[in-house]
């Protein structure tokens, strides 16, 4: 069955896109709904603080879809700058409540993460991580949520779900990590259901710069005028 779905760019990326990414998922599902899937792909959330799950309990609980919450692994941090450092990590509090409507937590090392003294496979990993950053920063993250979400038995592999993140959604065909480069039972993208179109975070794009500052240039330039108007 062909589906006619249209994919959703976002401007810049970034967590101010999660209400949207969320809004995206739940039109995708109901399009699953009404063309009779019954077992509707499980969420799979590469979440810091655990608010994307959240809100998909709360604005998709009608749908009666499975959440799975995996999470940066003890000690991880974001430096923000030489002063200020980010540790993400998800409250007591949002434990007990997920422990209540049966959210798994996946809390762990992340598969493309380095490792001291293995400067051979840190090259590797980067190479992947990069690679992937093609479709966005948060592409990488997302598929090793399904990584992280397979190799701990709560996805089959060959099990079609979700990955979601703070900007981005894709369709994945899960695979665990040891296989999931596997020509025959690797993992697969396999839709993209919503993404940021301009990268904002992860590579800032020189061409745009140039390509802005350009077209201001020529705009606030009174040596050079547009077409004249009848």
């Amino acid at each position: 069955m062909t589906r006619v779905l249209k994919v959703q760019h976002f401007d810049s990326e970034g967590r101010e896109n999660l209400p949207y990414v969320i809004k995206n998922v739940k039109n995708y599902l109901r399009v699953l709904q009404t063309g009779g899937t019954t077992n509707l792909p499980k969420l799979v959330f590469l979440t810091g603080q655990g608010e994307g799950p959240m809100i998909a309990y709360n604005q998709l609980s009608g749908l009666n879809v499975a959440i799975i919450a995996v999470t940066f692994p003890r000690g991880f941090h974001i430096r923000i700058n030489e002063k200020e450092v980010y540790y993400p990590q998800i409250s007591e509090r949002v434990k007990k409540f997920f422990a209540g409507v049966e959210i798994p937590i996946i809390t762990g090392r992340l598969p493309f993460d380095a490792m001291d003294g293995a400067d051979s496979h840190n090259r590797e990993m980067e190479l992947l991580r990069s690679a992937f950053a093609l479709f966005g920063g948060s592409m990488p993250l997302a598929i090793q949520a399904v990584l992280q979400a397979t190799d701990n038995g709560l996805v089959e592999a060959g099990e079609q779900v979700i990955a979601v993140t703070s900007d981005t959604a894709v369709l994945i065909t899960a695979s665990t990590t040891e296989h999931f480069l596997s020509k025959t039972c690797g993992m697969m993208v396999n839709e993209i259901i919503c993404k940021p179109r301009i990268f904002t975070i992860a590579r800032r794009s020189q061409y745009l710069e140039l390509r802005r500052e350009s077209s201001e240039t020529r705009f606030a330039s009174p040596e050079i005028q547009g077409p004249e108007q009848d």
